[in-house]
């Protein structure tokens, strides 16, 4: 059956087992989960936080990659193969058989290809060193390893390649990098499908199908797990259950630590600084961590009223100034000295009689009716000629009593500055309220005699009792400072760890919700996806199980990612008997049941590669299952490029007993691992070897030659018009969903034709004029002859042969499509 010929079939059977129609394929992941976190009823710093651990704004270390198809592959010096084998492929969805013997060269093509995206090869996993030791080619030495994969990108006109060499002898020392036309070369491990490697692993070995159906529990669970394209959604929570254990771990460590800090504390009771820390440390709800920073930079605090504080007054107290009290007492004493030496002589009895004078002018001035003097009482003595001749002598004797008034001003100003020493600080220490109270004392003597005296020895006094007792607090602060030291080291570093873990609390809060709300739409999606996967599962089995009488009932995933207790369970029932899938199976019949596993995940919408490689996957299969195994890769093959790798020829002619469209490449092994991998088949090879088959062979009904060889062409033309078509839609970078659609929508020639040249196939009436364009006039007349065999009257041509080649130059034309198309 030809590729055109496909779409009706389908037409024919709108529900087929192996696999979904583009409607029924699941969403995208990524765009599904965005979706529901913007309806989700979640606070915005919790969906910040789901953005971050579900990769938004990530650093990428290239632009994101469409879907990708292989469309070469080419091994040097690696396993079995020595110089340059090259395996070039069609980059479009189809089946691929490589086929040959054992021995020549087919698995280490497979495991090349494998290598070159992952660098591991799963074949050997927990093999003996001895099995992967020989991964270098034995006859061809001269060089180093290389594998090189060219691949076509959705949405990239060009044509990227990978590239994976080794430098040593070790296989794990390899190194991988991706060159994109217009992007530039990029390590391997920083290209962004490397956890779609993971998840949609597109590679599929017999050892990896024995694997899947006979490992431990949590790893066949596993193993179906990530085709459930939750990927994203585990490695999120992973991300907020790391970061939440990280500030748990932070508040244990808080917590554990409080008991002992405090107990430290406690053994202080005596300093004040420690009760404050208690109670700081101590206190309801949130620590007072102002007051343990005040308490760790030395800061006294506010209610500092005890024992500490007493004695930081006691030494800081000032006492004092013993040398400025002497030189203002000594002054003091010569202002009294100077006085002393005045009374008696002229000068004080000048100035005597000059203030003496001075009170009788100013009795005078207030009673000028007076004629008789107030003291001896004679009349007529205080008249206007007695005052003026009073004023003169008080200026007379006042000149003479200057020296005294200076003397006793000195005095009453020595005086002044020897009180004005005299000050009272806002807290006084007990020790020293006594002197404090004899110097403070002094501001009221009014005798300069006395206050000389007294001032001198209080002041004296006073001094010698603040270095005392401040040399006793300095030292009994240094003893306490010294244990205070060694704990306000560990207050502080609590403190630090205190202050982050309650900030971090809010965070906290909003991480369980966000990983609440992944957890849960992790599992109900799951649950929907797996009901989706196990579908086509039991519809794949169906195909493959042929006259098997076990009927595959449910497949189920029961724990999580993350539980310790996980495992895949089958149920099936034998002649309607319930019973558990593995107990009662044949090895051909798991073998079947793991293809029907792994399968499904060609049709994930999540997995950016377009490609799935299988090595050896009718190993144990009945020749019934074969042909079933044939027509379930040909219905994913409509949607994924299938390269499949086998020894056995049962599978080629299953594809060709079926008339199932395939493209066979031959792989042959000559001397010192010299690997040749030629195409011997594919649907216009086939078509265009069958037309030639009719026109090498003579005497056949006339309508062989009008219509049959015709409509061969005509095959083998549209089959190069579909290939040209999705290779210039891929180009684009358009859905492949539309894609099919419109392939399938395509009845006529014409309208396969149009969409590969214009990408639309309304345009069947300007295909002629592109072809004429493109090809040349003859070409027109190549397809208008394969169109006539189909009509009545048929074709004729005077060379069939000519004919046959000129259509297969015409298809080779075709299949190469302009980049502009």
């Amino acid at each position: 059956m030809t590729v055109t010929e496909q779409p009706q079939q389908n037409a024919n059977h709108p529900t087929d087992p192996a696999q979904p129609t583009p409607a029924d394929q699941p969403v995208p992941m990524a765009g599904l989960v965005e979706a529901r976190l913007e309806e989700a009823a979640l606070t915005e710093p919790v969906k910040v936080l789901l953005k971050e651990a579900l990769g938004d704004g990530e650093p990428q270390g290239t632009p994101p990659i469409g879907r990708i198809y292989l469309e070469s592959v080419a091994v040097a010096r690696f396993r079995g193969i020595g110089p340059r084998a090259l395996l070039k492929l069609s980059p479009r969805p189809g089946v691929n058989l490589v086929v040959g013997r054992n021995g020549s060269g087919k698995s280490s093509v497979a495991e090349g290809i494998e290598t070159a995206f992952t660098g591991v090869n799963m074949r050997w996993q927990g093999q003996h060193a001895m099995r992967s030791s020989n991964w270098r080619n034995l006859h061809d030495t001269d060089g180093r390893p290389e594998i090189e994969v060219k691949l076509a990108i959705e949405g990239e006109a060009g044509r990227s390649t990978l590239t994976r060499t080794w430098e040593g002898d070790d296989f794990d020392d390899s190194q991988a990098e991706l060159k994109r036309p217009g992007h530039g070369r990029a390590p391997l491990d920083q290209v962004t499908w490397k956890q779609a490697l993971r998840d949609f692993r597109p590679f599929l070995s017999y050892v990896d199908l024995d694997r899947m159906i006979s490992g431990k529990p949590s790893e066949m669970y596993d193993s179906i797990a990530t085709i459930l394209g939750l990927g994203q959604l585990s490695a999120a929570d992973g991300r907020l259950r790391q970061e939440a254990k990280a500030l748990e771990d932070a508040e244990k460590v808080a917590k554990a630590e409080l008991p002992g800090l405090m107990e430290a504390l406690y053994e202080l009771e005596d300093d004040d600084r420690a009760v404050q820390a208690l109670v700081a440390v101590d206190t309801t709800g949130t620590p007072d961590f102002e007051t343990i920073e005040a308490l760790v930079t030395g800061l006294p605090a506010d209610t500092d009223d005890g024992l500490l504080a007493a004695l930081r007054a006691e030494a800081d107290v000032q006492g004092p100034e013993m040398a400025q009290v002497r030189t203002t007492v000594d002054r003091l004493r010569r202002a009294l000295a100077d006085v002393e030496d005045l009374r008696g002589t002229i000068a004080e009895g000048a100035l005597q009689r000059a203030e003496l004078l001075e009170r009788a002018v100013a009795h005078n001035d207030r009673h000028p009716d007076a004629a008789s003097c107030p003291v001896c009482g004679t009349d007529g003595m205080l008249d206007a000629a007695w005052a003026a001749d009073a004023i003169a002598q008080i200026a007379a004797l006042r000149q003479e009593a200057e020296a005294a008034a200076d003397a006793r001003s000195e005095l009453r100003s020595a005086a002044r500055a020897v009180q004005d020493l005299v000050h009272t600080p806002p807290r006084i220490p007990a020790a020293l309220a006594d002197p404090w109270c004899a110097w403070s004392a002094c501001r009221t003597i009014s005798d300069p005699d006395e206050l000389a005296r007294r001032a001198h020895e209080a002041a004296a006094t006073l001094a010698d009792a603040c270095a005392a007792v401040k040399e006793n607090a300095v030292r009994e602060l240094e003893k306490r400072d010294e244990r205070w030291r060694g704990l306000v080291t560990r207050l502080a570093g609590w403190a630090e760890r205190a202050r982050a873990v309650e900030a971090n609390k809010p965070r906290l809060r909003d991480i369980r919700k966000a990983s609440t709300w992944i957890k849960s739409l992790a599992a109900e999606l799951r649950e929907q996806r797996m009901e989706g996967f196990a579908d086509q599962s039991q519809r794949i089995w169906e195909r493959l199980r042929q006259e098997s009488n076990i009927d595959l009932k449910a497949v189920s995933l029961k724990g999580s990612e993350k539980a310790t207790v996980r495992k895949l369970v089958m149920d099936v029932s034998v002649d309607g008997q319930e019973a558990s899938a593995l107990s009662v199976m044949s090895q051909g019949e798991q073998h079947s049941l793991a293809l029907s596993l792994f399968l499904p995940r060609a049709a994930t919408a999540d997995s950016p590669f377009g490609f799935i490689v299988i090595d050896d996957p009718v190993q144990s299969m009945d020749p019934t299952k074969v042909h079933g195994l044939a027509q379930v890769l040909n219905e994913i093959g409509r949607h994924r490029q299938l390269v499949v790798f086998t020894h056995d020829p049962r599978l080629q002619k299953a594809f060709t007993d079926q008339e199932l469209p395939v493209t066979v490449f031959q792989v042959t092994r000559g001397e010192k691992s010299r690997v040749k991998v030629d195409c011997v088949d594919d649907p216009v090879a086939q078509a265009i070897g069958d037309a030639r088959a009719i026109a090498a062979t003579r005497g056949l009904p006339p309508e062989t030659y009008s219509h049959v060889l015709p409509g061969l062409c005509r095959i083998a033309l549209e089959n190069a018009f579909l290939e040209a078509a999705w290779i210039r839609h891929h180009r684009t970078g358009r859905s492949e969903q539309d894609l099919q659609a419109a392939i399938d929508s395509a009845e006529r020639f014409q309208e396969v034709a149009a969409f590969a040249l214009f990408g639309d196939v309304k345009r069947g009436n300007d295909v002629k004029e592109e072809v004429r364009r493109r090809y040349g006039s003859p070409a027109c007349s190549l397809i208008q002859q394969c169109q006539k065999g189909a009509h009545p009257d048929g074709t004729s041509f005077p060379n069939p042969h000519r004919f046959v080649t000129d259509v297969e130059n015409l298809a080779q034309k075709i299949r190469k499509p302009e980049v502009t198309a």
